[in-house]
């Protein structure tokens, strides 16, 4: 690997980010507070969109025309936790991708100042 290298060749360009994202909608699914988020979701189309948008922010090609951030998750009522769940779910599924731990530090730490854009719902106080 060059310094060259971008993160969305160190994933495994188109193929692997499909594969990652696949495995972080059945981790996501499989999570009973998380699914019904996607409960009226065609997953088909938000998978696409998922990998899309992971592709052009890991430096990819730039192929997405979904929603912008904040409009695709306004009035959701994502939490921090919520959040925190989908993080910790990529992570998995880049490591059982076989992608090395500092990659996955990397990809996390790109995905982290969305929160603003994706949390929607104050804490529980």
């Amino acid at each position: 690997m060059t310094d060259a290298t971008t993160l969305y060749q160190q994933l495994g360009e188109g193929a692997g980010i499909a594969t990652v994202v696949d495995r972080l909608y059945e981790l996501i699914i499989g999570d009973e507070t998380l699914a019904p988020y996607f409960a009226t979701t065609r997953l088909v189309e938000q998978k696409r969109h998922m990998a899309l948008f992971l592709a052009a922010a890991t430096g990819g090609p730039n192929g997405y025309k979904g929603l912008d951030l904040d409009a695709a998750h306004s009035g959701r009522g994502i939490t921090d936790e919520d959040f925190d769940k989908v993080i910790g779910y990529a992570a998995q599924a880049l490591s059982e991708a076989g992608v090395a731990p500092e990659t996955i530090e990397q990809v996390a730490g790109a995905l982290m100042p969305l929160r603003a854009q994706v949390v929607t719902a104050a804490a529980n106080a």
